[in-house]
């Protein structure tokens, strides 16, 4: 916008503004012509050439139009009553009345017609004060510091086997009575071990309808479950990942496609999916918009998530390469929302299926020659505890001092049903009531795959005490874990805490059997994380500031069945977030 235009565009607004600020002068002011000027106007120029938003020659030159104006209304003003009344005595100045009433109001809306009309075309700065593409980008984030104990009791089995941390490590001889496994603690206390998570994202309008979006955060490793980072460890620095980057289009009001690395699309609960889970791939979502009306929409969401697109090179060092399959999560979701007067009531129902991560025991693989088994690529790329696993590799060796470095697999396949429900009560402006139950079912699960692969590939886990060995011709093992799991939890107050003064409380139960979903994904908090875990939690949150806020959650859980492993964890939390 040049400079002609910011001149003429203000000077529109100006000279209605200063007829006005004659007219509504005092008469002091006006027997003055050097003092300093009343008008509301004319000052708004003075202050927007102090603050540099408005070049010194233009705001000069406007002065100058204003007050010539102003000259010609008094002078027009005077002649039009000099026309009706008997001279004004001498050194008098005659001017109307005007009720200060109306003189205010007149003040008030001129000064918001010309701030509004300035915001929009923007006149108030010929270079604008800041560059066109800053209005189109968002900054967020948060920061959390967190003191977190661990009590385990005493009763908890000593014995249980850390398959996360032999996942890690694979090959490892699991199945050689020489080597040592490693075993999870369950029985020492750990108290107030401070974490910290840190997240900064932005995001960009490109166009109309695309946006685009960036998030880095902490984390202790690449998992995919968390992004706390450990305080303590001798002042180290710490790392900051890849959180997000993903890609939006919305051609229509009514739908979108992501693409990229997004935040989980799906209403979904934690049972299935832990809070810092993030997807890779594709979504799209759908929705009725306002054809159901203002209070009834229907969405429907879904998109294919790839997890692992195989080993282009395997086996690395052999001539002969082999297919490794795609693993995939393809998932879907239709979810109905509704308003009852102030009652808000949402349903939702999923079905997630992960292709290729079911594990197979390999053709006879000889690890003293073979670099590769044909299996390996079954490997789960993460675990945490819960889970049922079985030896991907069928060793064979004719050496019986030979290392056996195994790896495990998942010995069921996950097609998971989601049904996720929620009700929301407002009691007063502060205060709502709000009700979310969850159910989750892995519908691909199968009891008789334990044996699948015969006796060589029996499971490692999951049995029942005291037993014998699954697949065993006599007395075999009974199975004890489950395909099934189910969340309530009921929340009094602000269901998200943002200002000042804003609190709430919440308690739950969950109960989630061994594998109801994928031990990888699940929340990462309740029994410090996995499967197989049943119990309760209660919390409180209260805000101190706007965007800041305090919390503490207690979470109790036992093991479903199997080894005794009671775990509770007492958090207390410090957010700001921006």
């Amino acid at each position: 916008m040049g400079l002609n235009t910011n001149i003429s565009t203000f000077g529109r607004h100006l000279r209605r503004a200063v007829l006005a600020s004659v007219l509504l002068m005092p008469l002091p002011a006006l027997a003055q012509a050097d003092a300093p000027s009343e008008s509301a106007m004319v000052n708004l120029v003075r202050a927007l050439v102090k603050q540099g938003a408005l070049d010194a020659d233009v705001g000069s030159a406007l002065i100058l139009q204003a007050e010539a104006e102003a000259a010609q209304a008094r002078a027009a003003n005077q002649r039009s009553v000099s026309s009706e009344l008997p001279p004004a005595p001498n050194g008098a100045i005659r001017v109307p009345y005007i009720p200060e009433t109306v003189r205010a109001q007149i003040k008030d809306e001129l000064r918001n017609e010309v701030m509004k009309e300035a915001r929009v075309e923007r006149w108030a700065a010929p270079d604008q004060a800041a560059p066109d593409w800053t209005r189109r980008i968002k900054l967020h984030g948060d920061v959390r510091v967190r003191s977190q104990s661990e009590l385990y009791a005493r009763t908890n089995s000593n014995e249980i086997i850390d398959f996360a941390t032999i996942n890690a490590l694979s090959p490892y001889g699991i199945d050689d009575p020489r080597l040592l496994l490693p075993i999870l603690n369950a029985r020492n206390d750990r108290w107030n071990n401070l974490r910290l998570r840190a997240r900064l994202g932005v995001e960009a309008t490109i166009a109309t309808g695309v946006t685009a979006g960036i998030t880095i955060a902490t984390g202790e490793n690449e998992g995919p479950i968390s992004t706390n980072a450990s305080l303590g460890g001798g002042f180290f620095k710490r790392d900051l990942w890849l959180d997000k980057a993903w890609l939006k289009v919305a051609p229509v009001s009514w739908g979108n496609v992501t693409f990229g690395r997004f935040e989980n699309p799906f209403s979904s609960s934690d049972l299935l999916y832990d809070k810092d889970v993030n997807l890779d791939g594709i979504a799209a979502d759908i929705n009725s918009g306002t054809m159901l009306g203002e209070d009834i929409s229907i969405a429907a969401r879904g998109g294919a998530f790839p997890l692992d697109f195989g080993s282009p090179s395997a086996p690395l060092f052999e001539f002969d390469k082999i297919d490794t399959p795609q693993k995939y999560l393809f998932a879907g979701e239709i979810e109905a929302s509704a308003k009852f007067g102030d009652i808000s009531v949402r349903l939702g129902a999923g079905y997630h299926m992960f292709k290729n991560l079911q594990g197979e025991l390999s053709t006879p693989c000889r690890v003293e020659t073979d670099s590769f088994c044909s299996t390996d690529f079954l490997q789960p790329a993460f675990l945490t505890k819960g889970n049922t696993l079985s030896p991907l590799r069928q060793i064979v060796t004719v050496n019986p001092n030979a290392d056996l470095p195994q790896l495990v697999g998942y010995t069921f396949k996950y097609n998971i049903l989601d049904v996720n429900a929620s009700v929301n009560v407002p009691i007063t402006d502060n205060i709502e009531v709000t009700l979310a139950g969850s159910y989750v079912k892995n519908l691909g699960f199968d009891e008789a795959d334990i044996c699948r692969n015969g006796l060589l590939g029996r499971p490692y886990n999951n049995n029942a005490a005291g037993g014998g060995i699954f697949c065993a011709a006599v007395d075999p093992a009974e199975f004890v874990g489950g395909d099934t799991g189910y969340r309530f939890e009921a929340i009094l107050g602000r269901k998200n805490i943002e200002k000042a003064g804003e609190w709430n409380v919440l308690a739950g139960y969950r109960y989630l059997e061994s594998d109801a979903v994928l031990d990888a994904l699940t929340d990462s908090d309740f029994h410090l994380g996995g499967t197989n875990s049943k119990g309760y939690f209660v919390g409180v949150n209260y805000g101190l500031y706007d965007g800041v806020f305090v919390g503490t959650r207690w979470m109790s859980a036992n093991e479903v069945s199997g080894p005794p492993l009671s775990i509770d964890v007492l958090q207390v939390d410090l957010v700001a977030k921006f």
